[in-house]
């Protein structure tokens, strides 16, 4: 890390960051990965030379989504790591949150680049063994079964997590597939 990034931005300059981002992640929900970096900037009520100070390409730019959603997403596994009675009740909570966050999200699952050597890869490798954390502990206590994985879970997240705001009653269609989901995970004791 290069102690530019070290060093904590000014309370502006962090506000202007954060408004960047989430314009970004708004325009580009709404128009693709091409939006104009004009439009995000003007979104973000700041001027282009603002966005390329602190994001000197489209690349720098998804990278710093990515980390925000992998930050955003880590915190809700290791707290379901933390919260959760069983590993099933883990996967539920997590599946639960992150679904909250779908509008947020900027990832390899959601059509992000997948870097490696970058803070969201740092990042990404936490959330892999967070994740890996609460599967051994479903798998431990015959909470999960043994056949499903990690993968499988956040896969499942990430198909869920979407962004499907157009669509009628996205909200109820998920959580009736994430409990069909959590029950298929779970063991047959019949």
């Amino acid at each position: 890390m290069t102690s530019t990034r070290a060093r904590k931005l000014r309370k502006d300059a962090a506000e202007n960051t954060e408004r960047l981002i989430a314009a970004a992640v708004r325009a580009g929900l709404a128009e693709g990965r091409f939006v104009p970096l004009e439009k995000i900037a003007a979104e973000a009520g700041v001027g282009i030379g603002t966005l390329y100070r602190r994001y000197p390409n489209r690349e720098a730019l998804l990278e710093a989504m990515a980390v925000r959603a992998y930050r955003l997403i880590l915190a809700e596994a290791e707290d379901a790591l933390a919260s959760g009675d069983t590993g099933h009740d883990a996967i539920g909570r997590f599946l639960r949150r992150t679904f909250a966050h779908r509008d947020e999200l900027v990832l390899p699952l959601h059509g992000a680049p997948l870097t490696e050597g970058t803070e969201s890869a740092e990042l990404r490798a936490r959330m892999q063994r967070t994740m890996g954390a609460i599967l051994e502990r479903g798998h431990r206590d015959g909470s999960v079964r043994v056949d499903v994985s990690a993968g499988t879970v956040v896969r499942f997240g990430a198909m869920l997590a979407q962004p499907m705001s157009n669509v009628p009653g996205w909200a109820e269609v998920a959580a009736e597939l994430r409990a069909v989901f959590l029950r298929g995970i779970a063991p047959d004791h019949g």
